[in-house]
């Protein structure tokens, strides 16, 4: 990804329902972007971002080290083409190159295509979960 990109992310991470603009984007992108073991990758075709994909290396001390992918979106017109598969795909390299040996993926319980998708790819369904969220004023 680049800045450049931002508009069309933006767009497609609007088509799974996330309130985000470019603007939201643009600042995301710009404090990751430096970030190790943090990579944005952008599937195009013709000119145009038909999907993206998120991954950031995660160290916690209960578990082995992994890299998690933080969001996977193609283009709703595009689904079904592998477009997908091959963003994993393209993640799941780079992170062999950067000696990780474990994809991690959270899936929401809404996202009924993703519990298929995953799956294909080789993924195993290793737990479920409740998600909490505290804000900080």
């Amino acid at each position: 990804m680049t800045a450049s990109d931002v508009p069309a992310v933006a767009e497609l991470t609007q088509q799974l329902g996330y309130e985000v603009g470019p603007q939201d984007i643009a600042y995301r992108y710009k404090e990751l972007v430096d970030v190790v073991g943090s990579v944005v990758l952008v599937a195009e075709e013709s000119g145009d971002i038909v999907g993206w994909i998120q991954a950031l290396d995660r160290v916690l001390l209960q578990e082995k080290r992994v890299l998690e992918i933080g969001g996977l979106v193609v283009d709703t017109r595009r689904r079904g083409e592998g477009i997908g598969a091959s963003l994993v795909e393209a993640i799941a390299e780079w992170a062999r190159q950067i000696g990780h040996t474990t994809l991690f993926v959270r899936s929401n319980v809404a996202r009924e295509g993703a519990h298929d998708f995953y799956p294909a790819l080789g993924f195993v369904h290793q737990k479920t979960s409740h998600t909490y969220v505290m804000e900080l004023e």
